[in-house]
């Protein structure tokens, strides 16, 4: 999600600071981990001392790291196109609660916003929030066709085609999230910017995550 402050501050700084890194790096290890348990199963699945669970632990670093580091530096790269300062700052309660939620089997995430400083109006705004859920979609299409080529094309050496799927859904996930009409979250401010651009990025990601479940690679997920 992104959420831009009130003050304005026409510092515009390129590549990531020593603080980004560090917020991004504690939230990104974080929703790891809370995605690992949820895939095992949560607190009464996970096993947390075997083999099986740090393949688990890889797979979700991966779906993760497309999934929540791209949407936020998509968020932050449109921002920073407007002339403003944007940087991702992580929210510790928000990753605690997604830590706590995973025990039940599944996530539940607010590990933070890309903060901006600088004036834009309400349809910058608007693309600056898009960026986010709809980099979500294209990652997600993308990695859920080639999961159904594995998988059709009888590739399924180290399950290639499970770890696929995983990718395009949690990205989907994410970018479905996002897109609720509330709160701080990135659908209440393209809501407000254009009700036509919300639904087609919200109709691409529906009908991506209807498509996996129907066709078979988000069974294991929905």
């Amino acid at each position: 999600m992104s959420r831009p402050y009130t003050r304005i501050d026409y510092r515009r700084r390129e590549g990531m600071s020593k603080v980004e890194k560090r917020h991004l790096g504690i939230a990104l290890g974080v929703l790891t981990l809370a995605f690992a348990i949820a895939f095992s199963g949560g607190i009464y699945g996970a096993d947390f001392f075997t083999l099986g669970f740090l393949i688990t632990l890889g797979i979700s670093l991966l779906s993760v790291g497309t999934a929540f580091v791209f949407h936020e530096l998509a968020h932050r790269k449109i921002a920073r196109k407007f002339g403003c300062w944007a940087e991702f700052r992580m929210w510790r309660w928000g990753l605690m609660l997604a830590l706590l939620f995973s025990l039940f089997g599944f996530v539940f995430a607010a590990p933070g916003a890309v903060m901006i400083r600088g004036y834009i109006t309400r349809e910058q705004n608007g693309k600056i929030s898009a960026a986010g859920p709809a980099t979500n979609w294209a990652v997600g299409a993308v990695f859920l066709i080639a999961s159904i080529l594995t998988a059709f094309s009888g590739i399924t050496v180290f399950g290639l085609p499970w770890i696929l799927s995983a990718v395009s859904f949690v990205n989907l996930f994410i970018g479905g999230f996002n897109l609720l009409p509330l709160g701080p979250l990135d659908g209440r401010k393209i809501f407000a910017w254009s009700f036509k651009n919300y639904l087609i990025l919200a109709g691409l990601i529906v009908g991506t995550l209807a498509a996996g479940y129907y066709l078979g690679p988000f069974q294991f997920f929905l």
